[in-house]
């Protein structure tokens, strides 16, 4: 098969593996913790379709961000034999950000993604985007060294602020924050860049 797109998946950052975004043309690498004994059987039982398209790699090495290095290793190799393709990283660790940037330089088609919403741009957006807009005002008013360290504590925060709101709607604005760059994750922990980002398209004054 001639795939035109490589995915790597950073199995220990994220595991809301989404198959119905994969398609017929991408060549998909799900890269596992050597720790990440229980994967659950739906996920495996969704992705058998796809045959050699998918493939469960689970690596050696412990510690915070090891994925990373056996990813970096993946991408290099395949670069070398394709550098013609597109290839994506499914994280949302900025770690990846400097690799990418160099390969950006040599003339190769890579980014990370930090939700499968970004290879279903067709789907119309769920995302009330005068929440997004307080949240950010919000977030922006809180000291940076007060502001939540964890993904779930970033959640918590934000379902106070919309106490009205389902946890589902709450969860797509935290996703959205990702996806806009407004907020990141670097050595396990949520970084912030809230400064002259585009809301729902414009630039905030």
């Amino acid at each position: 098969m001639n795939y035109e797109k490589y995915l790597y998946i950073d199995y220990e950052n994220v595991q809301d593996v989404q198959t119905d975004a994969i398609s017929q043309d991408m060549k998909v690498m799900i890269v596992v913790g050597v720790n990440q004994s229980k994967v659950p059987l739906q996920l495996v039982q969704q992705t058998q379709p796809f045959g050699e398209g998918v493939q469960w790699v689970q690596v050696g090495g412990q510690g915070r961000d090891a994925l990373d290095f056996f990813i970096a290793y993946y991408i290099g190799r395949d670069v070398c034999l394709r550098p013609d393709k597109e290839y994506l990283i499914y994280s949302k660790d900025a770690g990846y950000d400097p690799l990418i940037d160099h390969l950006t330089k040599e003339q190769i088609k890579i980014k990370r993604i930090v939700s499968f919403q970004e290879l279903m741009p067709r789907i119309e957006s769920v995302i009330d985007w005068s929440l997004l807009d307080k949240t950010i005002q919000n977030l922006t008013k809180v000291a940076s060294n007060k502001r939540p360290k964890k993904r779930h504590t970033l959640t918590k925060h934000v379902a106070a602020l919309f106490p009205s709101k389902p946890i589902e709607e709450i969860e797509g604005l935290i996703e959205q924050l990702f996806i806009d760059k407004h907020v990141y994750e670097q050595s396990g922990l949520v970084r912030y860049d809230l400064e002259k980002k585009p809301v729902n398209g414009k630039k905030k004054k």
